[in-house]
Order: structure tokens, then C-alpha cells, then sequence
């Protein structure tokens, strides 16, 4: 059964999948196997992994790869608020003779043995996410096959789903909220999405048609590769995480860009003569022109760095570090000439190769893609950032909503612990709430008279509320460690002592006083224990600087608010902040 502290591991699955997926090969090797060397047990088999076929490696018989067939994009499942888009055809990246290097045996292999899907059986990738609201995004990933992927899904990427069915056809319906459910349209189609999100495709709610980026998705359907970001909607994000994380003052001029950019496009042609390109389209001509501005500025500076790295390598006494810095020299007026930045209206060529334009071409398009990538990495990481971050935030309020219910059941919170007849605490306050965060049947395991690390208590721990788990930290869900620890101490919200606090204690106002906070790794503990963070007067931030987000930790205040933290924050308002009766006039950071 799955249970939600495998939430890591089934998104890991998920992410290899994809990986596995979209990985290049050649056509020489992009072979299938003949279907009953890979035939693979359905999901209902349950069968164990050992009775995966993951022989392929060592199997010379290979048949040709079909001719690549120009099927239609099936657009239906485009959500209607997306601000990305990916469209792949994997199949004829595989078929291209820009594959021929890539190790297709050892992917292939892998993907059947990991997900049960085979890569060079898949036709056609559609990815939409749309904007992140107070939870995760929203998301929906269709795959289109060659032959039937019904029944191939291996066990670990369906053990969080029971089998129903929708429309006459399998469904997968997910247990639990930020897994996907699973939905075959076709035989050969699979669909992966929050189960809320497949109700309205199928009830019509969601119409395709609306997303901005939907008639340029169907203008590049020919394209082996098309991204489209829509920047528009994502800029509150990107200039919200930019106040609350502010970049070097040598790059503060950039700051304007989110404010410059309208959308981006990507486009990649490897099994065609086709257009490969980059373009970015501003607001209008003159936002084009600041942009244009900046993105040669961001160049000087990578050519500036780059030049002064290659002058130390040319004076060095080694023949072969100077060599190096003749080579890097060599490669960097090659890479200049590629990335000259040209205008179109409001519209900024970043680079542009077309198929005349050979194999050369194509091999300067793929070396300039690569070193975009690496200058786009940051971006990507801090969207990732922003998303744990705002999934930690959304535990908070969940953990704060339940304690404030609690507060309304029982006029007050709950104490720092429960306490048995000899006056040692027994069990933390996060089990008491657990009714109030649905849990009521795991309430009901405990052992209430007995200690956390009784030994029917202690059986409990893997089983620990996705409510309590960190997205960012090092520990899986299973180990029961949790980074959402109480503030305890005198005249704090979390005394100590058996009776909890009322609401009528909080004199410094509820909005002015700290309740739980997120702490780092190291004082990370497990969330059945009676064990809670306390103010170390030699350090105000101990435990919590080094936290799960840069520069910042996360804080939940009594009436309910989750707020960001600076690591930086004064050390007296900080203290003014943990007491709930001190009299501080506060002004919240």
C-alpha cells in the first residue's frame, strides 16, 4: 500500500521517466526489441522486479526502427492557464544521426527496468504546468505511443493509485494529493495529472483553446523539440523571490528583465531540415531595445570573465595550459559569432539556425544550446527553490489551521507535551493535532498513556503526516524527522508546562507572536517527540540559520501567517517576536 512518506521516491520515478524518455540516441542503435523479449507484467500482476526482462543490453537482435510517421498533436489535454509548454518527439530524436553517439541500449534498458515504458516507443511528449498559486503547480504530462502502454507501468509508479475506471477506459485515481493520477485516453496514450485537474479535461471544464501559448504550440507541432515560457503571469513570482532574495549589486540592473520579457521560445530540428532558435519577444519595440541592451551586457560580462581566465592560462609556463587558453580563446570568438543577438520588432533572436545551413550549423546550434542551459540553470534551480518553499509554506498553514481548531475545540493549544502520572512528557503536541489535520485514524493508534518511544508508539513514527515533512530536507518522510518545531520557553507560545495557552495570554497581539518555526536539518527531530526549539541566548538563530531556503527560514505566527524570516533580522525584534506578553511594540519584518 503506498503511503505518503514515498512521495520522494515515486517523484524521483516520475523524473526518470521523463529523463529516460527524452534522452538522445542514434538511429542505428534507436532499435526495438521484438515484443515478446520485453513483454512486461501489468501493474494488476503486481510482479516483482526480478521478473523484468533487463536483458537488452546483452541482445544482438535488433529490428529496425518504423519510419517516423508526422502524427498530428493531440492538444486536448493542454491545460488552459499554462505559462510552459513542452512539446518532444523522442522517436525521431532517437532516429536522428545527431543520436548516433548516445548510449540507447543502457536507456532504454534502464526505462524498462525503472518505469516499463520503453523510449523508442514514444512518439510524442506534451508537458503543460501552469502558475504556482499556494500550493504546487498544476501540471499535466500526456505521452503518445507507438504500441499499447496499458497494463506496462511498473508497480513503483502505480502503488500510490487504485484501479477505477472513466469514460470506459483505465484510471488510475492517485491517493494522495502531489502525486499524479493515471489515465489512458487510447491504449497508446498516457496521461499523468493531479486527479482534480483530469476531472475537469474530463468533464469539459478545461478548454485547451484558452491558453495563450496554444495556437504557437500547433504552429511548431512538426518541431523534435519546442518550449514556450509565458512570462506574464510569472511575474509576480520572479519579482517576488527577487525583493525577498535580492541579487548582487553588480546584477541589479537586471532586475528589470521579468518586467521586459513577454514569452520565450525554443525550438530544435534533428531528424529534419528544420529551424533551430531562440527567441525571446518583449512587450513591445522598446522594451526589446532595453533588452537587447542587457542581454549583450550579460554577454560582455561572460566574454570579460572568460578573456581574463584565458590570459592567465596563456602566460602560463606549461605549453599545454597555454594551448588551453589558445583553444578556450578559439571557442569563445566561435561562440560570439554564434550568440550575436539580432532584432525583430519587439522581438529578440538570440540565435537562429536553419537547416541549409548543414551539419556545422546544427553542431554550433547544439554547442550554443548547451552553454544557454548552463547560464539558465540558476533560473531553473530557483524555480525549484520557490516551489518547496511555497509547499513548506503550505504546511505551515496547515499545521497552523489545525492548531487554531484545536484552540476553538478546547479554548486553548495544546500543551508543549502530554504528561504521564509521574510527570514526564509522553507525546508531542503534533500528535495531539493530528484529528485536526484529518488524521483521526492515526490518532487512534497512539497509545496515549505511553511514551513517544514506547514500543508501540515508536512503530508509528514512519508513519508521519505529509503535513510534517520539509520538502527541501535531507531526511526522508519515512525516517519520521520533522523541521516544524515549536516555540518553547518562558513566555513563549509553548511554555512547558501542562496546561496550554489561551488565546486571552497572547497581550502582544496573536499577529506579533511565534508559534512554530522551521528549522535546519541538525535540529530536525522526530515529530512524535516531545522535543522543541528553544532560544539559545549565546545564539539567537541556532538551529535556524543554514535553513532549508537561503538567506531566510519560515516562521508561523499565532493568528495563523506563515512569513519568511531574514537570517539577518534583528536580534532584539526577533526576541520581541518569540514572547507573546513582553510588551514590545514590534514591527513586523
Amino acid at each position: 500500500m503506498f503511503h505518503p512518506n514515498q512521495i520522494h521516491t515515486r517523484i524521483l520515478c516520475w523524473f526518470l521517466t521523463g529523463l529516460m524518455l527524452i534522452t538522445p540516441s542514434s538511429h542505428l542503435l534507436a532499435q526495438q526489441v521484438a515484443p515478446d523479449a520485453i513483454e512486461l507484467k501489468g501493474q494488476d500482476d503486481k510482479a516483482p522486479e526480478a521478473e523484468y526482462d533487463t536483458t537488452l543490453l546483452a541482445d544482438p537482435a535488433f529490428v529496425p526502427v518504423p519510419d517516423i510517421v508526422d502524427t498530428p498533436l493531440d492538444v486536448n489535454y493542454l491545460l488552459p492557464q499554462a505559462c510552459l509548454v513542452v512539446s518532444l518527439r523522442p522517436q525521431a530524436i532517437l532516429a536522428s544521426p545527431f543520436a548516433k553517439m548516445m548510449p540507447i541500449e543502457v536507456v532504454q534498458a534502464a526505462s524498462l527496468q525503472q518505469t516499463g515504458l520503453d523510449p523508442l516507443q514514444l512518439d510524442r511528449l506534451l508537458l503543460s504546468i501552469e502558475p504556482p498559486a499556494a500550493g504546487p503547480p498544476n501540471y499535466a504530462v500526456m505521452g503518445s505511443f507507438i504500441t499499447p502502454v496499458v497494463g506496462k507501468l511498473h508497480p513503483q509508479l502505480t502503488e500510490h493509485t487504485t484501479a477505477n475506471e472513466q469514460a470506459t477506459r483505465p484510471h488510475l485515481q492517485s491517493q494522495h494529493p502531489l502525486m499524479p493520477s493515471l489515465y489512458f485516453p487510447a491504449d497508446t496514450v498516457l496521461l499523468a495529472t493531479p486527479e482534480v485537474t483530469l476531472q475537469k479535461f474530463l468533464t469539459s471544464k478545461y478548454r485547451p483553446s484558452e491558453s495563450s501559448l496554444h495556437e504557437r504550440l500547433l504552429a511548431a507541432a512538426s518541431d523534435d523539440v519546442y518550449v514556450a515560457i509565458d512570462v506574464v503571469p510569472l511575474r509576480p513570482l520572479i519579482n517576488g523571490l527577487l525583493m525577498q532574495n535580492p541579487i548582487p549589486p553588480q546584477f541589479q540592473h537586471f532586475n528589470v528583465v521579468p518586467d521586459l520579457v513577454k514569452t520565450i521560445e525554443l525550438r530544435m530540428n534533428l531528424s529534419h531540415a528544420g529551424t533551430n532558435e531562440l527567441v525571446i519577444e518583449s512587450n513591445n519595440d522598446q522594451d526589446a531595445e532595453e533588452l537587447s541592451g542587457l542581454v549583450e551586457k550579460s554577454f560582455d560580462m561572460i566574454r570579460s570573465q572568460t578573456a581574463a581566465e584565458i590570459a592567465q592560462l596563456k602566460q602560463n609556463s606549461d605549453p599545454v595550459q597555454q594551448a588551453m587558453g589558445r583553444y578556450q580563446e578559439r571557442m569563445m570568438n566561435e561562440m560570439s559569432a554564434a550568440l550575436a543577438p539580432q532584432r525583430e520588432g519587439a522581438k529578440l533572436i538570440i540565435f537562429r539556425q536553419t537547416g541549409e545551413q548543414g551539419q556545422m550549423g546544427m553542431l554550433t546550434m547544439t554547442a550554443v544550446s548547451g552553454i544557454l542551459v548552463a547560464l539558465l540553470l540558476p533560473a531553473v534551480q530557483a524555480a525549484r527553490e520557490a516551489a518547496k518553499r511555497s509547499s513548506s509554506m503550505n504546511n505551515l498553514k496547515q499545521i497552523m489551521l489545525a492548531l487554531l481548531n484545536y484552540e476553538s475545540v478546547h479554548g486553548q493549544f495544546p500543551s508543549q507535551a502530554s504528561f504521564g502520572t509521574n510527570g514526564k512528557p509522553l507525546l508531542s503536541w503534533r500528535v495531539h493535532i493530528l484529528p485536526f489535520l484529518e488524521e483521526q485514524k492515526l490518532y487512534d493508534q497512539f497509545h496515549l498513556d505511553e511514551p513517544w518511544d514506547s514500543e508501540h508508539n515508536k512503530q508509528l513514527i514512519s508513519k508521519m503526516p505529509a503535513s510534517f515533512a520539509e520538502p527541501s530536507s535531507k531526511f526522508a518522510p519515512q525516517e519520521g524527522r520533522t523541521n516544524y518545531l515549536g516555540v518553547k520557553g518562558k513566555g513563549m507560545a509553548f511554555s512547558g508546562e501542562k496546561e496550554g495557552r489561551k488565546l486571552r495570554e497572547f497581550s502582544d497581539g496573536t499577529s506579533n507572536s511565534l508559534i512554530v518555526l522551521q528549522v535546519n536539518d541538525q535540529r530536525a527531530t522526530t515529530w512524535t517527540r516531545p522535543d522543541d526549539w528553544e532560544l539559545d541566548p549565546k545564539n539567537n538563530l541556532s538551529g535556524l540559520s543554514g535553513s532549508m531556503h537561503p538567506g531566510i527560514f519560515l516562521a508561523a505566527y499565532c493568528d495563523g501567517s506563515v512569513r519568511a524570516i531574514s537570517e539577518s533580522i534583528d536580534p532584539e525584534l526577533f526576541k520581541a517576536l518569540l514572547t507573546i506578553a513582553g510588551g514590545e511594540v514590534v514591527q513586523n519584518p
